[in-house]
């Protein structure tokens, strides 16, 4: 008696499973290659936010007197290396998995998730650390921080989608990946990470009207620190998030089965 042929949903279903297992090994990889013959393994991706926080704490409250906090720098400053580095890691994904691409037919979404969330999984170990000083500094969980799971999906979204875009536009130009460096480095000055929204002049609130990350790193800090929920400008941000994974995926989708004549 020989077996019926797979129904339709039962192969989507087994090509799912093979695409999760896929997801989960390169992350894997991801991770360990990233910290392989470390001896402090993740623990270095909490030296740059701290590193950074003192530093500007020092700078910008001793110094310049601004009355700036560490808490209110690294509020931002997590989430924000943890758009950085996952943007900044996806735009070499394909290109320097060409070989990978030239002779194994895999879905090829997996390259750019796994690195996003490498550094999601980073963050969210970090995140205890962040939370922890918080508390010995006195700062309490208020029912405020029920929102903090729609700013990390929201800033989770935006990181994907422009991880799919730079990824699949650098296959066939190059110097993106050397551009994404230093708009990402624009970008962190245009944010409201070592300032806040309302201290900027009115000619220029409209660069902050225009970030979508701008929303997200207000709305961390006005969770963590201010028990405030998200301001409406959230919405806006929702809206340019959809709209960025849209062109993420549909840049993705377009370009992928030339990645490998080009590369």
């Amino acid at each position: 008696m020989t077996a019926g042929p797979v129904s339709l949903p039962a192969r989507e279903l087994r090509s799912l499973r093979q695409s999760g297992e896929l997801l989960a090994a390169l992350t894997s990889r991801e991770l360990r290659l990233r910290y392989q013959g470390s001896f402090f393994g993740w623990a270095w991706s909490l030296v740059r936010p701290l590193a950074l926080g003192l530093i500007l704490t020092f700078a910008l409250g001793k110094v310049l007197g601004t009355g700036i906090t560490a808490e209110f720098l690294l509020a931002g400053l997590f989430p924000w290396f943890w758009f950085q580095s996952s943007v900044q890691a996806a735009a070499a994904t394909f290109v320097g998995n060409g070989g990978l691409l030239k002779k194994v037919r895999f879905p090829r979404e997996v390259l750019p998730l796994s690195v996003v969330l490498g550094n999601t999984l980073q963050f969210l170990l970090a995140l205890p650390v962040l939370v922890g000083f918080l508390l010995w500094d006195g700062y309490t969980p208020t029912r405020q921080w029920l929102a903090l799971p729609l700013i990390f999906a929201l800033q989770l979204a935006l990181t994907t989608g422009l991880a799919f875009f730079v990824a699949s536009v650098t296959v066939f130009f190059r110097d993106l990946e050397h551009i994404v460096e230093v708009l990402l480095n624009l970008v962190f000055y245009a944010t409201p990470i070592i300032y806040s929204a309302g201290a900027v002049p009115p000619e220029y609130r409209w660069v902050i009207r225009l970030n979508p990350l701008a929303p997200l790193a207000d709305g961390w800090r006005g969770i963590l620190l201010e028990n405030t929920w998200p301001g409406r400008d959230i919405w806006f941000s929702v809206a340019l998030t959809a709209l960025v994974v849209v062109v993420g995926w549909f840049t993705f989708r377009r370009l992928e089965d030339s990645f490998a004549d080009v590369i």
